[in-house]
């Protein structure tokens, strides 16, 4: 949104940086990545990468909001794609035990507690998210990144849901 900033060129060299060589092996049948096919506006879960670099193609696709990462969506094997969430937002595998995260408080597996005073939700594929102040504040620090000193205390914040998660379902003690 910054003229001259490529969101999508500093998300990939960052990807980059964290993904060993490997990453595409490790990721396959394990890693469920939902793609919006950008003229049909079809969701596709990806679980299969025949290298790290379709990998990374793939999690950029998911990552891409028009006009706020780009103007020109992510090509991936072929074709267009855009962020998943614009059609499932949090998909739900057919087999096994999906642990749907969010980081807007709802109705997920892990998230921040509710402290908002209404019950509104706001309905998305696959996902609820209640109306509060606290979840505008949490939108818009997904919009646009905090200080260094914010996104340590999301991230402590992020890991206590994540324990809490793991001690209700009695995955941990």
């Amino acid at each position: 949104m910054t003229p001259g900033f490529d969101f999508m060129l500093t998300l990939r060299d960052g990807i980059e940086e964290i993904l060993p060589t490997e990453a595409h092996s490790l990721a396959n049948d394990r890693l469920h990545v939902s793609i919006t096919h950008s003229r049909s506006g079809k969701n596709c879960m990806v679980s299969r990468f025949s290298s790290r670099d379709e990998l990374i193609k793939a999690l950029l696709a998911s990552s891409f909001i028009p006009v706020y990462a780009g103007l020109k969506a992510v090509e991936f094997r072929g074709q267009k794609w855009m962020d998943g969430g614009f059609t499932d937002s949090l998909p739900v595998l057919p087999v096994g035990r999906t642990i749907t995260v969010s980081p807007f408080a709802g109705h997920q597996d892990v998230c921040p507690a509710h402290r908002g005073l209404f019950n509104t939700r706001l309905r998305l594929p696959n996902m609820t998210i209640l109306f509060s102040m606290e979840n505008m504040k949490r939108l818009n620090q997904a919009l646009f990144p905090p200080s260094t000193g914010t996104m340590h205390t999301l991230h402590e914040e992020g890991f206590t849901d994540a324990v809490q998660f793991l001690k209700r379902e009695d995955l941990m003690s």
